[in-house]
């Protein structure tokens, strides 16, 4: 129960700061990150929690691996490339109950979510290491 929580404070004080003080990349992550945690919170069906792919998520998490990917192409910084390829394995985990039996849905459940704990880590780092003005500018003209 304490670990559910601990995301939600961590997802929010993430999401809040690279809002509030991200560029325009970590502003379109992290907006993607909240809408797909809310989103998510309609489709989980308790009853079929651990048992197998959950097609309703795996919808939001296909929606949220194109919205990084957009990211990555217009982006003119490094780190949406590691987005989207930690998004991409949270897509693939969810293939790993459909391919064998029900009783291997935990640990790909778990690996799923340790993605997306990377995620959220790395939003608060590329926010706090965002380049100056000057230095944005300086980008932009070379």
């Amino acid at each position: 129960m304490m670990i559910p929580i601990l995301f939600g404070l961590l997802m929010l004080a993430a999401c809040g700061y690279a809002l509030a003080c991200g560029d325009r990349s970590a502003r379109m992550v992290a907006a993607a990150v909240l809408l797909g945690s809310i989103l998510s919170m309609f489709v989980i069906h308790e009853t079929e929690k651990w048992q197998g792919s959950e097609t309703g998520i795996l919808a939001i998490d296909i929606a949220m691996l194109l919205v990084f990917g957009a990211v990555m192409l217009v982006s003119h910084r490094f780190w949406p490339i590691w987005t989207t390829a930690a998004q991409l394995l949270t897509v693939l985990s969810h293939f790993g109950p459909l391919l064998r039996d029900s009783d291997i849905a935990v640990p790909f459940a778990i690996t799923e979510q340790l993605w997306s704990w990377f995620i959220l880590v790395q939003l608060i780092v590329v926010t706090a290491r965002r380049p100056l003005p000057a230095d944005d500018a300086q980008l932009r003209q070379s």
